[in-house]
Parts: structure tokens; C-alpha cells; sequence
């Protein structure tokens, strides 16, 4: 696999910048009437369809023997090698014209990420990671902070607006984590804040009820980033809690206090 891996971080840098100019082109242009409710309170439009397609279609012109799992067309995540594609990270963002949107792009091997690819197309900003390669912003080597006292830090805090959960859990962990640091921000796109996270704005980051095409590339960001972060998944939903390292056991002890279900110390990394 290592032989392959700079191939496998070019295509998916390919397949983000090829999304994201579905993305770029449609920005500010989608209509009402052009946006359907697949779920209470969750959206797509054409835009995400036709990201995915593209993606999809550049994967498969180079890897024809992968798999590919996507949050339009769903997929099948058995097989040794499996691509996750979240073509539109922040559809609401999107649709209310807030640029903090983007596609995501991440291959698993053996069920570990081990790839990672980002692009914000607002920004032009392109985030990519192989496992053991370092990670880049726009080709440039980035690093998570060097702060450790909770009370400088910024944490990016998200659950989904069709929440399954008891909403009181969620109060209370941000109200526990609002306390104690010295902001909290809610962009709304999990892939970007871990990639925020990944180069520094952030110190933190706590999302929930959330699907592997949301967060693994940009856990393999955060990784080769020197970031740690921390995995429940119930019911086919994953939460995860990431940090720069140094405040991971103060935002997951936290959590753990909030949330009684599943087991964030198995799936630890970093």
C-alpha cells in the first residue's frame, strides 16, 4: 500500500478539487424550488447529486476495483479498499450562501483511513493527508497549536438540527465546555472545523450524530497534523471528540459525563 500512496492522496485531492468546482460554480444559485427535504431538517439539492457523481466517476476511471461509499448514493463499505464522500460538508451553510462549506474526501484500507482530502472552494483552500505523510493547507505543512490551558482555547461544538438524541446532553456539555474556555464556534461543517482544528484556529472539537463521510479525512488530517481525537459510534452514528492532544482529556471528560452511551477510550487516537 505505501508504494501506492501518493497516488491514492493525488486522485483524492483530484476528486475534491473536481467537486468543489460543482460547488464554486452553483455558490448563491440554488433556488428554493431546487432543494428537496430527503429528512426532517436535512437537505440536497442538485449540487451535492452532481458533486458526487463527479467525484465518483474520477475514483472510478482510476480505481475501477475500489469501493465507494457516498452520502447521496450511499454505497457498500465492504472490501479492502473503500472511498467516503461527503460532496456537499454543510449543505445549509451552502444553501443560506455562509461560505464554510466543502467536499470531503478519504479512502480507508482495511477499514483504517489512511487518506484525506478537504477543499473549500470559497476560499480556494485545498487540505490534504496521507497516513505518515504530514498534513497541508494549499501545499504548505500545517500543525495543531501548542495551547494547553483551557481558558485560551477555541472549540468548535455541532450536533445536527434533527438531533436524536435528548437535547439536554448537548446543553449541558456546551454549557460545561462554554465555561471554561475562551470561545466557541459553530460553523457547521464537521470536515472543516477538524481541518481548522488541524492547522491551528482551533484547540478543540466536539460534533455529534454524525457518518464516517463527514469525518474521516479529516481525522487523517488532524492526524498528520499531530492532533488527537476520539470516536463513540451508536446506532450507525458516530460523535467524535478531537483536540490539538493537549486538551483531549479535558473536553472528553466532559463528554463522557454528558453521554452514558458507548466507549470513547476504544476508539482513541493520537
Amino acid at each position: 500500500m505505501r508504494s501506492n500512496l501518493e497516488e491514492f492522496i493525488r486522485v483524492a485531492k483530484e476528486a475534491a478539487l473536481i467537486g468543489g468546482l460543482v460547488l464554486k460554480e452553483n455558490f448563491r444559485r440554488v433556488k428554493e424550488e431546487n432543494i428537496e427535504e430527503k429528512a426532517e431538517k436535512d437537505f440536497v439539492s442538485y449540487v451535492d447529486r452532481t458533486s458526487e457523481e463527479r467525484i465518483r466517476e474520477h475514483i472510478s476511471k482510476c480505481f475501477p476495483d475500489h469501493k465507494i461509499v457516498g452520502e447521496e448514493e450511499g454505497g457498500d463499505p465492504s472490501g479492502n479498499f473503500v472511498w467516503y464522500i461527503d460532496p456537499l460538508d454543510g449543505t445549509k451553510n451552502y444553501i443560506a450562501g455562509f461560505p464554510i462549506f466543502g467536499t470531503s474526501v478519504a479512502l480507508t484500507v482495511e477499514n483504517e483511513p489512511v487518506v484525506g482530502a478537504v477543499y473549500l472552494p470559497a476560499f480556494d483552500t485545498l487540505y490534504w493527508a496521507g497516513k505518515g505523510t504530514g498534513a497541508f493547507r494549499n501545499g504548505n505543512p500545517i500543525n495543531v497549536s501548542t495551547t494547553k490551558d483551557p481558558k485560551y482555547a477555541v472549540v468548535a461544538y455541532g450536533f445536527p438540527s434533527r438531533a436524536k438524541r435528548d437535547l439536554n446532553a448537548y446543553w449541558n456539555i456546551f454549557r460545561s465546555i462554554f465555561d471554561k474556555v475562551a470561545a466557541m464556534r459553530r460553523p457547521g461543517a464537521a470536515a472543516v472545523d477538524l481541518c481548522f482544528l488541524a492547522e491551528g484556529i482551533f484547540e478543540g472539537v466536539t460534533e455529534f450524530e454524525l457518518h464516517p463521510w463527514d469525518v474521516y479525512a479529516g481525522m487523517v488530517i488532524l492526524s498528520e497534523a499531530g492532533g488527537t481525537y476520539s470516536l463513540i459510534e451508536v446506532n450507525g452514528k458516530l460523535d467524535i471528540v478531537a483536540s490539538n492532544g493537549h486538551l483531549q482529556d479535558f473536553l472528553e471528560g466532559i463528554v463522557r459525563n454528558y453521554l452514558e452511551e458507548g466507549s470513547l477510550e476504544d476508539t482513541r487516537c493520537g
